[in-house]
This record gives C-alpha cells, structure tokens and sequence, in this order.
C-alpha cells in the first residue's frame, strides 16, 4: 500500500484552503496506528526490489509519500514518523525548492481570500471560484491578479517559507528520509505536451540527481497520471526506476507505474476507509476494471 499526502496541521494554512481539507496532527497519528495495525512500514529501497521481483514481502507492506516538497514535513511529519521509526519519501517540486516560485494553484487558493476581502468580486456570486480554473497555462493572470490586490508573492514566500530548502533537505536525508522528483513546476500532465512532460519530468529529476545522489530516481505525477501515454512511459524507461500515479488501489499496464492512495480524503474513519478502497479494488478486479492500460 502506498498512502500519500501532502501536509498535516491543525490550522491549514492559507495557500492550501480553498483546495483540500489536510489531516489533523491527531489524524495523522491515528492514520499511522492504523497502518501500523495491519501493515509493515518498508524503506522505497525495498518498493522498487519488490516490483522487480528481487524480494518478497512476508506481511501486508506500506510506504508513505508526501507530494510537493512542503517545509510542514520538516516541521511538523518528520518528528512524528522519526518516533514512530516509519520511513517516508517526499516528491519535490523543483522550480520552487528554497521558496524560489509559488504553485500556481497556491496562489489561486491565496487571492481567493485576499480578492474576497478587497471586495473586487462579490463573493456570493461565485466568480471567486472561478479563480480556481486558472489552468497552468494560464497561471500568469493569477500573478497580473496579484498585484491588483497588492498580494506580494516573493514577500510571501520569503516570510512563510511554505517550501522546504535544500538545507532542510539534507538534514532530512540524514535522517534517512528519501526524496524524488514531482516535475519542475506542478503542471497537469494531459495539458501540456509530450515534449513538455518530457521536460518537466527529466529536469526536476536531474535536480534531484545533481543535488540529493539519492540512490534511486523516483518520480511523482503532479495531480494524476490520467492519459499520459505509453509513448511517455518508454521514453523515460531509462530515466526512473519507478513512477507513482493517484489512482489508489489499482494496477497500471506499465509495470513500474505504481498507484498511490489519497488519505486527504479520508477525514473520518480511515479504517473504514482503507476496506471500502479494497473492497472497491475487488469488485473491479471481478469485472475486469482494476487496471489501467495506457495507449
């Protein structure tokens, strides 16, 4: 099982309010106990020699992810996982390690409030929303939008430091957490080019090789792997070890494509949520659903 997140707090922070409920700190922890209650924690080492077939697993097995390289791993997930002894990767968006950029979606989740207290859009229209359907390419109108409302982006970043820094990193690595790459700036992959995708893909996992000598190169979809084509997959056979999608409990045609499961979406009983997900997987799994064939 692969379980991924992207941060854990008690008070969500701005940027990511409009766009996901996280976990409490009391969840998180209760989410560990359950996992821990069933399954074994394994290292990504140990993922990608069982998907080759070099070891066997003799207990029901999980490995958390955390996607965007948020610096609420640093502060907050990493003292929790380090007391449990439960190891953990962080997919980095490379573009915006050290606080250099912002997320296009973070800013549009950031200037709905900021557009709301200005009173440039009433709110009980619903334009507000609109906001949030900025694509990526055209996440330069949520910057022109910024300086409307006198939001500084680069002050931001500068004072709430939401990413983590390559220092950080380190520290975290001597700690025997272990990183990959999550493109260079989170665009959805079905928008943008094959060309594109290529290039996102190879230079964030360049950064990654460059400044980390991780062991093994690792890549994340930014929000989904849905319709990236087989055509992708073979060009980067060489670049990556494993890839990891978001389409929970399912199997992928190509066989170092795995698929991770969303705890934010999982507010209650995670319990209850883990066997609906399985049973979910099986009911697929009889009707010939379960995996995904890429053409």
């Amino acid at each position: 099982m692969l379980p991924f997140y992207h941060l854990v707090s008690d008070a969500p922070p701005l940027f990511v309010k409009q766009l996901y409920k996280p976990k409490t700190i009391n969840q998180f922890k209760n989410d560990l106990d359950v996992f821990l209650k069933y399954y074994e924690p394994i290292t990504l080492e140990q993922v990608i020699q069982y998907n080759k077939g070099e070891i066997e697993l003799t207990k029901p097995s999980f490995h958390l992810t955390f996607d965007d390289g948020l610096a609420n791993f640093h502060h907050v997930i990493a003292p929790i996982l380090i007391k449990k002894n439960i190891p953990a990767t962080v997919f980095l968006n490379t573009d915006f390690i050290d606080n250099k950029e912002l997320f296009y979606r973070y800013k549009a989740s950031i200037l709905m409030f900021k557009v709301g207290k200005a009173n440039m859009i009433d709110i009980n229209t619903g334009n507000v929303n609109d906001l949030l359907k900025n694509s990526y390419k055209d996440r330069h109108l949520l910057d022109d939008l910024a300086k409307e409302v006198d939001f500084d982006i680069k002050e931001f970043l500068k004072k709430e430091k939401p990413y983590l820094s390559l220092k950080q990193i380190k520290k975290l690595q001597t700690q025997g957490f272990t990183f990959g790459a999550h493109s260079a700036n989170h665009p959805l992959y079905k928008n943008i080019t094959l060309e594109e995708q290529l290039k996102q893909t190879r230079e964030s996992l360049k950064w990654v090789k460059d400044n980390l000598q991780e062991k093994y190169a690792v890549f994340s979809f930014p929000f989904h792997d849905i319709n990236v084509s087989k055509q992708f997959f073979n060009l980067i056979q060489n670049d990556v070890a494993l890839t990891f999608g978001t389409s929970g409990f399912k199997t992928d045609s190509v066989s170092n494509n795995l698929h991770r499961l969303d705890m934010e979406k999982s507010l209650r009983s995670t319990e209850k949520y883990l066997i609906r997900e399985h049973l979910k997987f099986i009911v697929k799994n009889i009707f010939g659903k379960h995996k995904i064939t890429r053409e």
